[in-house]
């Protein structure tokens, strides 16, 4: 009895998953919408004292909900103009003042009845009411300031967060190469993201500023194209400029395969001279030393559950020469404990973007919104003598916004001996 009743809690809650994730996107998009007029409401309320019936706000939600499938039909059409990139946002940076209203109203309360119940234990009369008064114009002054900061830090990633560009250089040792004159000099991009957020200018810019690094081999790890309306004729010929004097080595990450991943990989082939890894290894001669770069193809699909094993992967390092120092590229960073288990000395990733929202912390830690999704959020892990750098990418996703997580380059060089 009891296994049956275990076996249906377990369908039930593969149901409602699937139901979930099936209907995510426009689940989200009704959350928006309620915290737009929750938004509006509340600026409504505190300049005017605006007080609508319990109808109103409904009605409120569901014209936001009717405009936003509005937008989003248009911008699956047409080119977004600057009109919709201001709504667009606008619209986003609704969903965090909402986030941050109900958790001040969750705590306004839990405040509210616990100063409430103190002071009507105390046996006054006026206390209570006085005290009520002076909490709920604390959280109204504690609403608008917190709201008015997002709005701020959220306007300064629209216009300026999302220009920085940081060039991170990390130094390692990888077991197994020869003592050599110079490190071997890997240049990383990651999450590139050609399309509506990385016009053709910007994405020659790149380009320019990576073969200024002078690499002795550029990896691209994944999410090259955005998404399925990406022009594949129109970028990629300005992504075969990329330099570096033993080529570049690219992977497909999960916005690849959303985007066709037989078609993305077609135009890498025809108009670059990349070498796309997909389930994949090659050995390569570096500067004197030789070392296997295994390419892992992404599946695209399980954006959120990130695979801690792969087959796959295991079928590719039993296949890689024995001796020769190995190069993991990786798109999803969630791997890494299997390569290090496996031996691997360098994994390469991305995905994450860095959270491309993040907030500084103690100890020069930026918490982000990919520990959400993966233990390997940004920069650099080590594990039993491996090592495993995450991308924070060249490109957005979703918003064209950057907050304290800067477009990355990376610069990583491979010595024989001790890390510096």
């Amino acid at each position: 009895m009891w296994r049956a009743m275990h076996l249906s809690l377990v369908s039930v809650k593969s149901s409602v998953a699937r139901l979930f994730f099936s209907h995510f996107w426009w689940l989200l998009v009704l959350v928006i919408s309620a915290a737009q007029w929750v938004v509006v409401f509340w600026l409504a309320f505190m300049w005017w004292n605006l007080q609508p019936p319990p109808e109103v706000h409904v009605l409120g939600v569901i014209a936001f909900y009717v405009l936003n499938h509005v937008v989003i039909r248009r911008r699956r059409h047409t080119e977004p103009s600057w009109g919709m990139r201001v709504y667009s946002g606008w619209a986003f940076t609704a969903l965090f003042c909402f986030l941050f209203f109900i958790s001040a109203a969750a705590i306004w309360g839990v405040a509210r009845a616990v100063l409430g119940a103190l002071a009507a234990h105390a046996g006054t009369v006026a206390a209570p009411e006085t005290i009520e008064n002076g909490v709920d114009g604390a959280f109204q002054w504690f609403v608008s300031f917190g709201m008015a900061a997002i709005g701020l830090l959220f306007a300064y990633g629209y216009l300026f967060g999302q220009r920085e560009v940081v060039v991170t250089r990390v130094r390692l040792s990888l077991p197994g190469l020869p003592p050599l004159r110079d490190p071997i000099r890997i240049a990383q991009i990651s999450d590139i993201h050609v399309g509506p957020n990385m016009p053709p200018a910007l994405l020659e810019r790149f380009v320019a500023r990576v073969n200024d690094l002078e690499a002795d081999l550029i990896c691209v790890t994944g999410d090259i194209a955005d998404s399925s309306s990406v022009d594949c004729d129109r970028f990629f010929p300005i992504l075969a400029g990329l330099r570096a004097r033993h080529g570049v080595c690219a992977i497909l990450g999960n916005h690849d395969h959303m985007a066709g991943a037989d078609r993305v990989a077609a135009a890498l082939r025809r108009w670059t001279e990349f070498r796309v890894l997909r389930d994949e290894g090659v050995t390569l001669a570096l500067a004197g030393a030789a070392l296997h770069v295994i390419g892992l193809d992404d599946r695209g699909r399980d954006w959120a559950r990130g695979r801690l094993s792969d087959g796959r992967l295991a079928a590719l390092l039993a296949a890689a020469p024995a001796g020769t120092p190995l190069l993991l590229l990786s798109h999803r960073p969630d791997p890494f404990v299997q390569a290090a288990e496996a031996g691997v000395e360098l994994m390469l990733s991305g995905h994450t973007h860095g959270g491309q929202l993040a907030l500084p912390w103690f100890g020069g830690r930026r918490r982000n919104l990919a520990e959400f999704i993966t233990d390997f959020d940004r920069g650099l892990y080590q594990l039993n003598g491996s090592s495993l750098y995450v991308n924070c990418g060249l490109g957005v996703a979703g918003q064209p916004i950057r907050l304290f997580s800067p477009r990355e380059i990376t610069v990583i060089e491979l010595a024989a001996g001790s890390a510096v």
